[in-house]
């Protein structure tokens, strides 16, 4: 029996690690293990890969069913890794995916061109304020103004959009409206520069690409009865 190749040995291995090989089997197998590191390794791998508890006693009559019921446990633990694994992975995708949308439909990341930005009706309101109305010419929407400045009193009404841009739900916002500049904007300057500085001129644009709307100094004409008039009606 001692002469049977490692070949055959490592056949009945298997059969041998899961306690459903007959008893004449496992006489072999076990004379055999007894004098072959080789097999022994293997038998090891075996048993750890399929993690199954290898302290049944010969003889016991349970050993058979101990056996199946280490490869149903091994096999549902594979299955629930499995299944938690592609979840995660599928959660990513789904996270990726999520993200690819919001960063091009909505964040707010690029800035206009003034080749497209139009400015008219630059005046100067009753109570002071300076007014102008702006209007994007290529037919997308504006979704967000921010502000920027410097410390040679330079404000920027800066224009942004989304990667993808989308066509406007009606004929005014942002991208269509009249706007006007005084202490708010006064205020926001001041804030970030001191209680002493003033803004002395007033930008639609970026730093580097932008419309000059006013600068102190400037005679700006009367705003028209139409231009009072709406201000009026939306105060």
């Amino acid at each position: 029996m001692s002469d049977i190749r490692c070949e055959v040995i490592k056949d009945l291995l298997p059969l041998y690690a899961d306690r459903v090989c007959s008893e004449a089997s496992s006489r072999v197998v076990e004379a055999h293990l007894a004098g072959c590191d080789g097999c022994r390794e293997e038998l090891d791998n075996i048993r750890g890969e399929l993690r199954i508890p290898v302290k049944a006693e010969a003889g016991n009559d349970s050993s058979d069913g101990n056996a199946i019921k280490g490869i149903s446990a091994a096999w549902n633990r594979s299955k629930t890794k499995a299944f938690i694994k592609g979840a995660v992975i599928t959660a990513l995708m789904c996270t990726v995916i999520s993200l690819g949308y919001v960063g091009l439909f909505r964040w707010n990341v690029t800035t206009v061109s003034t080749d497209v930005i139009q400015i008219t009706d630059v005046s100067k309101l009753v109570d002071g304020r300076v007014a102008y109305h702006v209007k994007l010419t290529d037919g997308y929407d504006l979704n967000e103004i921010r502000f920027e400045t410097d410390e040679n009193g330079n404000f920027y009404m800066t224009p942004y959009r989304p990667v993808i841009k989308a066509k406007p739900i009606a004929n005014v916002g942002l991208f269509n409206m009249y706007y006007t500049f005084a202490d708010f904007e006064k205020h926001v300057y001041q804030e970030k520069h001191g209680d002493d500085r003033e803004i002395t001129a007033l930008y639609f644009g970026t730093r580097k690409d932008n419309i000059l709307i006013w600068k102190k100094g400037m005679d700006l004409p009367a705003a028209s009865d139409k231009v009072e008039a709406y201000f009026r009606g939306n105060e």
